[in-house]
């Protein structure tokens, strides 16, 4: 029998959360799903949507999140419902939800090697395995998630992101076995025969001006000090800038990287959190994991739509046409596409490779988690 792999794609702009969920199920259910994710605004009401997709899309085990926009088979998009499922003997999926809290526990680790397992048990001998997450946390734990399936999967590929909640940073959830969950990750182990590569694009070159975080609360990811002086005042004499600059859109257009192994990783600063402390007076947060003494660069922007353009010529060129590609792309990264007008020729470019996904608050490569950044695996053609 031919080998098979059948996606199926859809995407709502009902207001209705009812409507949305039927306009959904009908365009991505199919026979033997083996794997269905979504992804929806936080603009819907979560309870009506929670309990019209536990409803519909009973007896399969559907995944998703809430997002701050919808990367949808029509492009970049903003308060809809979207999704895929598929349907393959090249494709196996298993997946899991884990508490942020117990992740570490022993109970949680003999869950993963058993998610493994369930998957490995089915796969041939040309199947290759990723995980893929969506951790609903914008703190520190989500390092300490990187570090568990980095052990309970012995350093196989991992990908994902972190969801959103619009574009003012507002709550996240995770979905899983019917229900929205804050402070959670979903582990998916995925098989397949099809090539793939996980891959991470972001618009930023390095500076020669370097910066050294000298005071830091590490669980806040709050830095109180650089370079000996407040975080602010240190921040500011590193890129030229005065203080009455500091907006939203300076941080997404100034944010400073680690450099690990040749790559940049972007640590992007935020703005007050809406269910979150604030940072005190003088002090900068940041949205993913920072050290005292860690040395940072100061950075400057490449040309971000022919940057894009040119990552997925690559990928086409390495592992032929895409059956799929699945994102998270920075919310800071939708906001330079606003600006400078290029949504269309991203979406124009998402459309042409079935890139379907989100924006969110975080991305995750590996064991690292970064900013400002895309994020993603890019299953190729088939045999």
């Amino acid at each position: 029998m031919e080998d098979y792999f059948n996606l199926k794609t859809g995407v709502s702009e009902s207001r209705s959360e009812h409507i949305a969920v039927d306009e959904l199920y009908t365009a991505i259910y199919q026979d033997d799903i083996q794997f269905a994710v979504f992804f929806c605004s936080v603009d819907y009401d979560l309870p009506t949507l929670e309990r019209a997709l536990k409803d519909k899309f009973t007896g399969i085990k559907l995944i998703g999140c809430t997002t701050a926009g919808e990367l949808t088979p029509v492009g970049m998009m903003d308060g809809t419902l979207c999704g895929f499922s598929i349907n393959s003997d090249q494709f196996i999926a298993e997946s899991a939800i884990f508490d942020m809290k117990t992740i570490e526990s022993e109970a949680s680790v003999e869950r993963m090697g058993a998610l493994q397992q369930r998957v490995e048990s089915q796969a041939g001998d040309s199947f290759s395995a990723l995980s893929w997450l969506l951790i609903n946390s914008v703190d520190s734990k989500v390092e300490r998630v990187l570090g568990v399936v980095d052990r309970c999967f012995n350093s196989m590929p991992v990908v994902g992101g972190s969801p959103g909640g619009g574009d003012d940073f507002g709550a996240t959830y995770v979905y899983y076995d019917g229900v929205f969950q804050s402070d959670a990750v979903v582990v998916s182990y995925l098989s397949t025969s099809i090539p793939f590569e996980i891959f991470k694009i972001d618009n930023f070159e390095e500076l020669p001006r370097r910066v050294v975080l000298t005071e830091v609360d590490t669980a806040r990811r709050i830095v109180s000090g650089i370079d000996g002086m407040s975080a602010v005042d240190g921040y500011l004499a590193a890129i030229d800038a005065d203080e009455s600059e500091l907006t939203m859109e300076f941080f997404s257009a100034h944010p400073l990287a680690a450099k690990v192994g040749g790559d940049l990783y972007v640590r992007a600063i935020t703005p007050k959190l809406r269910h979150d402390e604030a940072a005190p007076e003088g002090c900068l947060q940041f949205f993913c994991a920072i050290e005292e003494g860690m040395v940072l660069s100061t950075v400057t922007t490449k040309e971000a739509l022919a940057n894009f353009r040119d990552t997925f010529m690559r990928l086409q060129a390495t592992h032929g046409t895409a059956s799929l590609v699945l994102v998270c792309d920075c919310l800071y990264r939708k906001f330079d596409y606003q600006r400078s007008g290029i949504v269309a020729d991203i979406s124009k470019i998402m459309m042409g490779h079935n890139v379907l996904g989100f924006n969110g608050y975080g991305e995750q490569k590996g064991v690292m988690s970064v900013n400002q950044t895309l994020s993603g695996v890019y299953f190729g053609a088939r045999d």
